[in-house]
């Protein structure tokens, strides 16, 4: 067995007892992974690998637990003192602020490599890349309480209403920290770093809600009656409208950052000829590395399907509205595929090396899922040529994955 102290089958019931345990590595969702002396599997939110640390179960398994940790008893050198206040207090947003800034994207690599080891993909050693002139979140969701916004303590129904925010973009900050929203239940603040435009969209009652007189403030119930409303921001070179409801990576930066990579990969490995952008959104790579292409552009989403129409080109993309596994193949030199948290899946690979690419570029946001796929296209006849991992959610455990497949 990996090392461990004590059983977690012999801890008590009401987990009042903390135990030592030693992490050996770190799981996809940035926990550190212990395991106990029957082999049990820990995952500890906020240790690292070689840290001995004395934890309080807040899970229980058959097959696993998850803790948390009460004190560290040799600390890792990639450990520093976590200065957000309300992390402390408990807000579940950024859960890697315990590792020193210039360890997390090296540990998120890990993260991904790992994935891509169990999954049997063989994978080039990662280029790593961090976020330019990075401002903070540009979109923010939150509970409201008692008026207030704020976020979830991890694991809990509990809110933290935060006095500041440093992870998030000054103009969203002044609304989450200023902001009185009555009998709102959730908000989501979106606002255009590079434009100044500012959005907030409520569930529950907006009647109560108080933000300045720049802010659209639409409801959900104003939308589920036909009601649209957008701003728009710029990135990757561009401006672009988008919707109250439509995906936008949460920082331009970010979508600065993506285009960069895939725009390097279909240099070096792509030819000319016709693209497919797959869950294309609002249109991102089909506006930027899709000029001078003809463009498929593939997209079920309305809302993104309506600021497509208006951000991209239609004498040269085809919108097409359709889930992407129901799309009836036309041949690419190119295809980017950017789908959501879970992934291209067996119907969605099936689909898409059809168009039989030269070169096949896979966003993933989720390790285990990007490292699936991953296998799939290997098994579909694909090889991962090159490997990017970017930094997109500094402070977090989360990542993004940018792979370029070829023909094997």
């Amino acid at each position: 067995h990996r090392p461990g102290v004590r059983s977690v089958l012999a801890w008590p019931a009401r987990y009042r007892s903390p135990v030592e345990l030693l992490v050996y590595a770190t799981a996809r969702d940035g926990a550190g992974v212990a395991r106990a002396a029957d082999g049990q599997v820990v995952f500890v939110e906020g240790a690292l690998p070689g840290e001995t640390v004395c934890v309080e179960l807040t899970r229980v398994e058959k097959r696993w637990s998850r803790a948390r940790v009460v004190s560290v008893l040799d600390p890792s050198p990639a450990r520093v003192n976590v200065s957000c206040i309300h992390r402390l207090e408990g807000c579940g947003g950024c859960d890697l602020l315990h590792v020193a800034a210039d360890h997390q994207l090296g540990m998120k690599a890990g993260i991904v490599a790992d994935q891509l080891e169990r999954a049997e993909v063989e994978a080039p050693v990662a280029d790593l890349r961090s976020l330019d002139d990075d401002q903070g979140r540009t979109t923010v969701r939150a509970v409201v309480a008692d008026g207030h916004a704020g976020y979830r303590i991890g694991g809990s129904h509990d809110v933290v209403v935060p006095a500041t925010c440093e992870a998030v973009d000054a103009a969203a900050e002044q609304l989450l920290v200023e902001g009185r929203y009555g009998d709102a239940t959730e908000v989501t603040i979106r606002v255009g770093n590079r434009t100044g435009e500012r959005m907030l969209l409520v569930e529950g009652d907006p009647a109560g809600v108080t933000v300045p007189d720049d802010v659209l403030v639409v409801s959900v119930d104003e939308l589920a009656g036909g009601r649209r409303a957008w701003i728009h921001e710029e990135a990757a070179g561009r401006r672009w409208r988008i919707s109250a409801r439509s995906f936008f990576q949460n920082r331009p930066a970010g979508v600065d950052a993506l285009v960069r990579v895939v725009a390097e990969m279909v240099d070096a490995l792509g030819t000319d000829g016709p693209m497919v952008d797959a869950y294309a959104g609002i249109g991102i790579f089909a506006g930027t590395i899709g000029r001078g292409r003809t463009v498929h552009a593939i997209e079920r989403d309305t809302d993104s399907l309506a600021d497509a129409r208006i951000n991209l080109d239609r004498g040269r993309v085809k919108i097409v509205s359709t889930p992407v596994e129901h799309w009836r193949a036309v041949p690419a030199s190119v295809v980017i595929a950017d789908p959501a948290r879970e992934g291209l899946g067996k119907a969605g690979v099936r689909a898409l090396v059809r168009a039989e690419p030269r070169l096949f570029v896979l966003v993933g946001c989720d390790p285990g899922s990007f490292a699936r796929d991953a296998g799939l296209l290997a098994a579909a006849g694909f090889r991962l040529d090159r490997m990017t991992v970017v930094d997109m959610f500094p402070g977090t455990s989360h990542v993004e994955a940018v792979g370029a497949f070829i023909p094997a």
